[in-house]
């Protein structure tokens, strides 16, 4: 039995200003704050916490205020970072323990005043807890997952996105992937594919990216693709990350339209880059379909103000091709 997700609720990140990360984001690519009763409910007393919608994904920015468990300590040990990402599931108990057998303890188990936001009549009796599953050695990441607490017909009209929106927020493409560090690239993927189902996707851009100083894996989860790097070298940011803080999330990657508009945006807002290098997209892609303003992928330096570093580049191909899984077709075709 696998373990059935709905698609991306958030990526959860603990920050030191949760206003500043927002502003980051809303100067450079546009994004803007969304869910924000929901986001006022989860913060509370002990942090400050800031829904931020950007493409077609939510990043909840946390910023203690008081000492608040794991997030705090994060904060201390590793600095800002991604906590968790977050997955609705049919069945919390059978989820639990699945979890269970597979010797994965939970970190968190929360249970939340839904009433204040929606009426108690609306909602299913004894709603199950939200529970955080201690898996950051094994995928870069905590788990989040809860079980919908809204009785059926009485869930909220849903848009497009999970945003709330029916179009993409920002001057980017829906989010291509999550880059991770993990020491074993093929037990991380083992087991997402035991508990998940999940298979590797992309193989082609996976093998393209591969070399001598790392190993990489494309991975679904629902539908998000991971995108995990196993150093191989004892070289470069990945190795460096791994080395200092264990696996984590590296960076999150969007497309843009204009890669040199963008470097200048993040130039002027005095965020300066991590690293940049060329890549021979047209192995990829084919000389006759190659788009040489992609050759640059540019990884900005944001990982103490967002808690991940931005990857972004223009799409390698002005043609549909078939080695990417998320889908960025519509969001192309409005930009040509």
């Amino acid at each position: 039995m696998v373990v059935n997700l709905s698609p991306l609720t958030h990526i959860e990140i603990s920050v030191n200003d949760a206003e500043a990360a927002f502003q980051v984001l809303n100067k450079t690519l546009g994004a803007i704050k969304v869910q924000e009763e929901l986001a006022a409910l989860l913060g509370g007393e002990g942090a400050i916490d800031i829904h931020v919608g950007l493409g077609d994904v939510v990043f909840q920015f946390v910023q203690p205020k008081i000492y608040v468990g794991s997030w705090s300590d994060q904060l201390k040990k590793n600095g800002p970072g991604v906590h968790n990402i977050t997955f609705g599931v049919e069945d919390m108990q059978k989820t639990r323990e699945i979890f269970k057998d597979k010797g994965i303890s939970e970190l968190i188990v929360m249970d939340f005043e839904w009433d204040k936001i929606f009426p108690a009549e609306v909602m299913k009796p004894n709603p199950q807890p939200v529970v955080i599953m201690n898996t950051m050695d094994i995928l870069g990441f905590h788990l989040e997952l809860y079980e919908p607490f809204l009785k059926e017909g009485f869930e909220p009209l849903q848009q497009k996105y999970v945003t709330g929106y029916d179009n993409l927020i920002g001057d980017v493409s829906p989010m291509l992937h999550i880059e991770l560090v993990v020491p074993d690239i093929e037990k991380t993927c083992q087991f997402l594919h035991d508990v998940f189902g999940s298979e590797k996707v992309e193989v082609e851009f996976a093998e393209f990216l591969d070399g001598e100083f790392s190993k990489v894996v494309h991975i679904n989860l629902s539908n998000v693709v991971l995108q995990y790097i196993q150093p191989l070298a004892k070289v470069a940011s990945w190795h460096e990350q791994l080395q200092k803080s264990g696996p984590g999330v590296h960076n999150i990657t969007f497309l843009v339209n204009d890669i040199e508009k963008i470097v200048d945006t993040f130039k002027n807002n005095e965020i300066t880059h991590q690293i940049f290098f060329p890549l021979e997209w047209e192995n990829l892609v084919g000389k006759e379909d190659f788009n040489p303003n992609s050759r640059t992928v540019h990884i900005f330096n944001t990982l103490e103000k967002l808690g991940f570093h931005l990857e972004l580049f223009e799409r390698p191909s002005n043609i549909k091709h078939d080695y990417l899984f998320t889908e960025v077709e519509e969001w192309w075709n409005q930009k040509i």
